[in-house]
């Protein structure tokens, strides 16, 4: 019998969420260059920075699965 490759994980969820972290840390930065701030948002930029980078190390981890599971 034929072993049944499983399709490649193809829903960006993780980088899509990263890049909006990315950006809401650059806007508050550049708010809280002017004295402002986004009201919704209780953390410092640099912990909104932290989630995105965990967010993107899930993303490349599960990609690095998925390849060594594709060499197999």
């Amino acid at each position: 019998m034929e072993k049944k490759k499983s399709a490649m994980y193809t829903a960006p969820v993780f980088l899509g969420t990263a890049f909006l972290l990315f950006g809401i840390a650059i806007i508050e930065k550049l708010l809280n260059l002017v004295g402002a701030n986004i009201p919704i948002i209780d953390v410092f930029p640099y912990q909104i920075l932290s989630w995105a980078v965990t967010l993107l190390i899930f993303e490349i981890a599960l990609t690095l699965r998925q390849l060594v599971e594709t060499q197999l």
